[in-house]
Parts: structure tokens; sequence; C-alpha cells
């Protein structure tokens, strides 16, 4: 089980250089082939961002040739909608930044929750202004909430759980007990699958919310990605990407891997 297909999507935006080293790192981590797919829009080629936007594939093929993996540029129509025209379907890892105000006119408006709410692949979202100096993946938090989206979410993130350091797996719940028996086989699972799991469960007392509780927890445990389920009706995915989720995501820290 591996990641052998990563897209990353690339514009003329301030975020493009350190997404494409970041999903770099990633395809040399899988030995995956990497696919720049450019989402420009046509205001890209307008003004001051026109430069910058006829020079994606050039740049695009410098920030990657040297680092002994395949690679291929493709680019998208300006007006494309469908979920074919992003090549998700023919990947099994996609890469792309949370928006970004300042350059939101660049980039095509479907990427990336249009995108991941049709793909039926992962997506790893940056943040908005993330440099590629820290690690992904070494020391991972699962939200987890035994839902559709969440199972999903870790069966589609095992290739990283599986290379994880260590592996926290969060559950926020009024009647958390590490002795549950469902707790106790969500963990085995992921440890016959090699993850080096530690339970990080929160007890809902009504003292704080979710979220707050699970951003104390990464600030403990030093966590580098955040996996979660996304466009769910459970509490858990409305809250990371749903209704109030549109807060947790416009002040991401770090990086959250979905799936729908």
């Amino acid at each position: 089980m591996s990641f052998r297909d990563v897209v990353v999507y690339l514009d003329a935006g301030a975020n493009t250089a350190d997404r494409v080293q970041t999903a770099v790192d990633l395809a040399r981590k899988f030995d995956a082939r990497l696919i720049g797919v450019d989402v420009s829009t046509a205001a890209a080629f307008e003004g001051a961002s026109r430069e910058a936007a006829l020079a994606i594939e050039e740049e695009f093929e410098r920030g990657v040739a040297g680092r002994g993996i395949d690679f291929e540029y493709r680019v998208i129509p300006p007006s494309a909608e469908a979920a074919e025209h992003f090549f998700c379907h023919c990947a099994d890892l996609l890469v792309a930044t949370h928006a970004n105000p300042d350059d939101r006119d660049l980039c095509n408006s479907a990427v990336p929750e249009g995108v991941l709410l049709r793909a039926g692949v992962p997506m790893l979202v940056l943040p908005a202004g993330w440099k590629n100096n820290k690690t992904i993946g070494d020391r991972v938090v699962v939200a987890w909430n035994f839902s559709r989206e969440a199972t999903r979410a870790v069966h589609d993130a095992m290739p990283i759980l599986q290379k994880a350091s260590e592996v926290f797996l969060f559950i926020f719940a009024s009647n958390y007990s590490d002795k549950h028996s469902d707790v106790q086989d969500a963990k085995a699972h992921l440890e016959h699958h090699g993850v080096k799991v530690t339970l990080a469960g929160w007890p809902d007392r009504g003292e704080t919310d979710m979220t707050s509780a699970l951003y104390a927890g990464l600030d403990r445990e030093e966590a580098d990605l955040i996996v979660c389920g996304a466009f769910g009706r459970s509490p858990l995915s409305e809250t990371l990407f749903g209704g109030a989720s549109r807060m947790f995501l416009s002040n991401m820290s770090m990086p959250v891997l979905m799936s729908h």
C-alpha cells in the first residue's frame, strides 16, 4: 500500500514553490510519480501576475529536476469544473494549499474544497504561507470518531501512518475510556498495519469544544500532521470542514490530510 501518483496543484501565487517542494518530498518518500497540474485562472494572465503565470511550467520543472522522481506537467482550462479535469481520478494523493485571500483569484475556485468533495482520493491541505522546512508525517494526530469519513481518512492515510514515528489516536467523547472495546479495536487495527499508535482520548466534560481540545493535544504531542474525515454529518467532520470548520481552516497552522 503506497502512493504511486501524487498530484500537486500549481498557480501563480506565492505558496506554489513551497507546495511543490512539499509534494516532491512526498513523491521521493513513496517513490511516486509527481504530476503538476496548472489550475490558473484567466485573471492570472493579466496585470502583475502575468509573468509568474506564464512561467509556471518552467518553475515546476526547475523545482523537480534532479530530484530523482518521474514527473509530468499538465494544464487545465480556466473554466474547468469537472473532477476529471483536475486529474484527481488518476492520483493517490492530492496536494493543495488552503485558499489565500491575497491571491485567491489566481487559482481555480474549485481548489481545494470543490476538488476534495468530488475527488474520491485524499488531499493534503497546507496552510497558506507554509514553508517547506518542516517535517510532515513523522508525528501524526488522527482525529477519530468512528464515522465513515474518519474510517476512509485513516485508510487513505495508511502509507503515511505506517512510516510515522508515532501516531496519536485522538477521540473526543463524553464517555471516553482507553478500555472501551471500540477504542481498543481501532488501535489494534492500526497496529496490525504496523502503525505505532498512542491513545490520546479527551473526555468531553462540557468544558471545551472538540477543536480546542484537538489543538491542546497537538501542542502537547508536537504533531506535524492532522488526519481527518471531511464533509460528513458527524460532529467531528462538521467541525473540521463544514459550518464552523471554515473558521478552523482559515486559521490553519499545520497540514491536514482529508478524505471524503
